[in-house]
């Protein structure tokens, strides 16, 4: 499982593109799924984004209340509701937005190959503590989703980048004749430097 979050201001165009209702990017019926919600009353996403942006309101200082994450899983994994919203749950709490005390929405959908919810939380909480905090989630969040991979049994999907050996054998092939020589070259021209030292 990894994760991508964003942030923003404008909670019904959020929540218009989970539900699958944005203009443009519609999705398909039976491709999006309403899978959680906590301390929003259920309703249309124009009606669940007013009561978030109501309690947004309450703080003057956030700017941006948005807190939208896409949880991926690998493609295969089978994994079941019951884990979706266990996962969901985990990530708010261990992000530092319990969904106790934070406004959350999610929305599964289904147009990819692989599994994929999109969360949708607002930063100020409802029972008027701190906003939850944006630095340093590139780097909180694989360690994150590592951890409830291994709790509720999934697959951690691995972190490692593409290397030109993953993608085309023949370039790194091709880089590898090409430094050798020049380290090569390099190191007969540190040897003559070190000669020349002794030497004076």
């Amino acid at each position: 499982m990894i994760a991508k979050t964003v942030t923003g201001s404008d909670f019904e165009g959020a929540l218009t593109y989970g539900a699958g209702l944005r203009k443009g990017k519609a999705k398909e019926p039976g491709e999006v799924q309403p899978l959680y919600i906590s301390n929003v009353v259920a309703a249309s996403p124009q009606l669940m984004a007013q009561q978030m942006q109501s309690v947004a309101a309450e703080s003057k200082r956030i700017q941006k209340p948005v807190w939208h994450t896409v949880l991926s899983w690998k493609a295969g994994e089978v994994v079941t509701e019951a884990q979706k919203v266990a996962a969901v749950k985990r990530y708010c709490e261990l992000m530092g937005a319990p969904v106790d005390r934070h406004q959350v929405v999610v929305y599964e959908h289904k147009d990819k190959k692989h599994a994929h919810v999109h969360i949708y939380l607002n930063r100020v909480p409802v029972d008027g503590g701190p906003a939850l905090r944006t630095s340093n989630n590139f780097y909180r969040q694989p360690a994150i989703t590592k951890q409830i991979s291994q709790e509720l049994g999934m697959q951690p999907i691995p972190e490692r980048r593409q290397s030109i050996k993953d993608v085309d054998p023949s370039k790194e092939l091709a880089r590898g004749l090409f430094s050798r020589p020049c380290s090569a070259c390099w190191l007969s021209r540190v040897g003559e430097g070190s000669s020349g030292s002794r030497r004076s």
